[in-house]
């Protein structure tokens, strides 16, 4: 089995670090330790912090095992610093408990920036407060956590723990966690090294009737004074008791402090074994966990099959220290303090074996799809270049599947000398430092890896680079990869830093090579053609050159082009008006961003965010809010063509929302994104568009004023360059200008200015009619009605009738209600001539909805007939009815279904939701109606005429 068919779509979480493990067959029950965890867990935090030794992961097994309360696990390691993999694993083990917890979240862990982190939880700590049930997380061995974020975010998580979620900590030292006053006020109970010593009547049960010995009540009485109730010695010097004919005479012996005491008896296990048990032991040490294909692959790979099945039997019979991590006692581990001396025997003895069998572990876990692990001990192996020759081969792989974290993060580990001279090495950490923004990164590796290819082929890459040159003579497919790769990273770069012309070259030399049979490239070749067309405003060939993509990407199996391309071609779906098209585009990518177990992968983030969008174009905002959150911090470090998508689209919902100074936060703080180093050079212009944009929603045109001349933009009255920006940021850019002009000339009856706003749109809707970007064209419509109408033209009605007709299948709406009571009048007048039109659309109701959304409130509203009839359409509730039952429109939609007999699951399915959104819903709707049933909402619901 290759590597590319072994590695799954998502990093492989290891099962044994999220389940509950299995107690050791000499395990001695201890109920009076059991009752005292059982009252802690009615508390927020139950913490055993004692040495290691004592029992306390034992003791938390047989817990965990005896109750109904439900149990996530997590078995905490060093590699669990890395926020991302921390935040996995913790995701991963609420899943075992509750299988569809925490998807909607996973994306915010997977992001290393703390804001992400502190939201995640926050959604995370609502998901776990709706379940209601009783539940309990289990951290053990918490002491391995030393990142100063992770353990930040575990104090967010004790602050803010919700009443049926109970944590217990295990560690060997007091973690650095802010419980000072919690323990003060009695809310953390706390068992320590002597609640946890083995007692005289232990002592002679463990004895007794685990290791079968029969020992004179004075032996026992001595074995528990010389161990001190320590677990871990009692249970050495009770394996050195079978051997010696005189159990006194080994304890008396027995001198020094404890940690002499367990190498001692160590010492003494070890040497009772035969060569064969002992050389297994030592050569196993090197694993953190073992199963029977790994220990014959990493100490007998000569071994007949089978064997390592047999020896960990042998080891568990003999009571060695080895305990099963799952039910299927398929995966075992060490236990620590046996493991720490077999690990040190074995390096005095034998130190250059170590290195050779880590390989070996590597090797196996390459070739079982984990690379992490795989990865992380050849890095161990201290065989830097074996370590580089890996990675090098597992790139394409790694990129394929969007683990490009996973790959940046390994690589950036090697030396520079070792980078270098390998070019698919450099291209895939430039493909890397790309997807994470580190331009100035990316720049220099492909800066080097050109240099090194005009050394190596230097009439090949002079003819490459030579702009007319008609290439067919590469046929090494090495070359023709690193060609590829290339010229689409500095095409990506040059699209980035606003030269589009260059990019335009750069595209032109990959697609020379378009006659290649590889798929992957073809389809990184088309992704780039796409993104140039996006550039261009043409939808039409950015429809066609993003399918093409796809298409090659699903050939190749590569998630990341799949992914990327899939949320770019809704993007320009959502251009071409068609809201449904794209929303299904997007539900398409995110059924196939789905890792092992059903689990979200991190490339699902970027779909949320076009989910999103789409949603918040359709005025559903709660919904929209969730997903917008859940992607952001994934579309700023995964992939974008511009990082700031995902909070600029924030910062839009939040003054929707009526978050006035959230909003203007999120939009200060893209400004300083928009500034630093590893951005777009159009990046700042954007936000700056954006921030004008808002300003004028809330009529705010001071803010409006500064906004425009920090982004640098041309006199108000000027027209903006177009060979100063792509054509997509022109146009938006433009249409925000005259957006400016229009309120401005409503606002001072400046006629020269309502004047100036016609004509810049008219200057943009014959390439936005050419370019079939219909949204566009709505936005501008409207707009343009809007000047008309100041200026006493008649026409206006007509041209928001267009708009309004061109909207309405689709479900847009707040590209009209975003213009706020300003459009109110001129909507007012539309419903009066629709009320006599034989046109089907736009429709009354679809008019009416939109006058009831925006509330007529000035004077001249309440003495217009026509808009008080249009502001209460027939059927509509009186507005203190509506106000006290506060449905939104999602609920009312998801309470009609309801009614029509669906489960929360088709419900889903329909509405294109997550299960638990539902769940949400349906629960907010009982709050509501203040009922406690399905059939209950819906009788109530009736009665107040909220559905049919």
């Amino acid at each position: 089995m290759t590597p590319e068919q072994a590695y799954p779509h998502e990093q492989l979480l290891l099962q044994t670090k999220v389940i509950i493990p299995q107690n050791p067959p000499e395990y001695v029950s201890r109920p009076r330790l059991i009752q005292r965890i059982a009252r802690g867990v009615k508390g927020p935090l139950t913490l055993l912090a004692v040495p290691v030794g004592f029992g306390k992961t034992n003791l938390l097994i047989e817990w965990a095992r005896s109750i109904d309360l439900p149990v996530a696990w997590l078995t905490v390691d060093a590699e669990d610093n890395d926020p991302g993999r921390f935040y996995q694993y913790l995701i991963g083990a609420f899943q075992n408990v509750y299988p569809g917890i925490g998807e909607e979240t996973l994306d915010f862990f997977q992001s290393t920036k703390s804001g992400g982190v502190e939201i995640g939880l926050t959604l995370l700590i609502n998901e776990i407060t709706e379940k209601q049930e009783e539940m309990a997380l289990v951290l053990d061995d918490f002491q391995n956590i030393e990142n100063p974020a992770i353990l930040e975010s575990i104090n967010f998580l004790l602050m803010h723990i919700p009443q049926n979620l109970h944590l217990v900590i295990a560690s060997r030292v007091m973690p650095e966690l802010d419980i000072t006053t919690m323990m003060a006020k009695g809310m953390v109970v706390d068992l320590g090294v002597d609640d946890l010593r083995f007692t005289g009547e232990e002592v002679a049960q463990f004895c007794q009737q685990v290791m079968g010995l029969d020992l004179p009540p004075e032996t026992i009485t001595a074995l528990g004074e010389r161990t001190d109730g320590w677990v871990t010695a009692l249970q050495m010097a009770a394996v050195s008791v079978r051997n010696h004919a005189d159990p006194n005479t080994l304890f008396t012996s027995l001198e020094g402090d404890s940690h002499y005491l367990v190498d001692y008896l160590a010492e003494e296990v070890l040497d009772q074994q035969s060569d064969e048990v002992r050389q297994f032991l030592l050569r196993s040490s090197v694993l953190d966990t073992l199963t029977s294909s790994l220990v014959e692959a990493v100490v007998n790979p000569n071994a007949q099959p089978g064997y390592g099945a047999v020896m960990l039997s042998r080891l568990e019979r003999g009571h060695l220290f080895i305990t099963a991590l799952d039910e299927k006692r398929e995966w075992f581990r060490y236990h620590q303090l046996f493991s720490e001396f077999l690990r040190h025997i074995h390096s005095e003895i034998n130190p250059d074996e170590i290195p050779v069998l880590q390989k070996r572990a590597s090797l196996w876990f390459e070739e079982n799809g984990n690379l992490d692990e795989a990865f992380r001990y050849a890095f161990a192996s201290g065989d830097i270049t074996w370590a580089a020759d890996l990675i090098e081969r597992n790139i394409q792989t790694m990129i394929q599947f969007g683990n490009i974290f996973t790959l940046t993060h390994w690589v950036s580990k090697l030396p520079w000398d070792l980078i270098y001279p390998r070019l698919r090495l450099t291209l895939g950490y430039a493909w890397g430092a790309i997807a994470t923004y580190q331009l100035d990164l990316a720049t220099e590796l492909l800066n080097n890896m050109e240099n090194t290819l005009s050394l190596q082929y230097p009439e090949i890459i002079n003819n490459h680079f030579e702009r007319d040159h008609a290439d067919g003579q590469i046929t090494d497919p090495n070359i023709l990869y690193l060609l590829v790769g290339l010229d689409i990273c500095r095409s990506t770069l040059a699209l980035l830093n606003g030269d589009t012309e260059k990019a335009t070259q750069l595209s032109r030399n990959a697609a020379k090579y378009m006659h290649t049979e590889n798929p992957f490239i073809r389809s990184l070749i088309e992704l780039d053609n796409g993104l140039y067309y996006v550039f261009s405003g043409d939808t039409q060939k950015s429809i066609t050159s993003l399918r093409e993509t796809i298409r090659n990407a699903r050939q190749s199996n590569n998630l990341l082009i799949s992914t990327i391309a899939s949320a770019q071609l809704a993007d320009v779906l959502v251009l071409q008006g068609k809201l449904s098209l794209a929303w299904s585009t997007l539900q398409k990518a995110k059924f196939l961003a789905i890792g092992p177990e059903g689990k979200q992968l991190p490339l699902a983030g970027l779909v949320d965010l076009g989910l999103g969008a789409i949603l918040l174009e359709r005025n559903e905002l709660e919904e929209a809010n969730q997903l917008l959150e859940d992607g952001c911090e994934v579309s700023q470090t995964l992939w974008s063509i511009s990082t700031l998508d995902g909070i600029i689209t924030l910062a839009r919902l939040r003054q929707i929302q009526g978050d006035i100074e959230g909003s203007k936060a999120l939009v200060e703080q893209a400004s300083h994104m928009a500034l630093s180093t590893e951005s777009s050079q159009w990046d700042d212009s954007i936000v700056s568009g954006v921030a004008v944009n808002l300003a004028l929603m809330r009529d705010d045109l001071i803010s409006a004023e500064q906004w425009w001349k920090k982004g640098d933009f041309a006199d108000l009255t000027k027209a903006i360059p177009l060979e100063k920006y792509p054509y997509h940021i022109f146009e938006y850019l433009t249409i925000i200008q005259a957006r400016f002009l229009l309120i401005r000339g409503q606002d001072t009856d400046h006629k020269n200015d309502l004047r100036r706003a016609l004509e810049l749109l008219q200057t943009l809707l014959p390439q936005i009619e050419n370019f079939q970007r219909v949204t566009s064209k709505m936005e501008i419509l409207v707009i343009q009605a809007m000047a008309e109408e100041s200026l006493g033209q008649e026409v206006a009605v007509q041209h928001l009738l267009e708009a309004l007709a061109l909207g309405e299948p689709e479900g847009y709406r707040r590209v009209y209600l975003d213009e706020g009571s300003r459009l109110l009048n001129l909507l007012c007048q539309c419903r009066a001539v629709q009320e006599n039109s034989t046109n089907y659309l736009p429709s009354v109701q679809f008019i009416d909805s939109l006058i009831a959304e925006i509330r007529p409130v000035t004077e001249n509203a309440q003495q217009n007939p026509a808009l008080t009839k249009a502001a209460n359409p027939p059927n509509a509730l009186p507005d203190s009815l509506e106000e006290e039952i506060a449905l939104s429109t999602r609920e009312i939609e998801i309470l009609s279904l309801i009614a029509e007999g669906k489960s929360n699951k088709e419900i889903a399915s329909e509405l294109y939701l997550a299960l638990n959104t539902v769940k949400r819903h349906a629960y907010n709707i009982y709050t509501k109606l203040d009922v406690n049933r399905r059939t209950q909402a819906v009788s109530k619901a009736r009665q107040l005429g909220l559905i049919p």
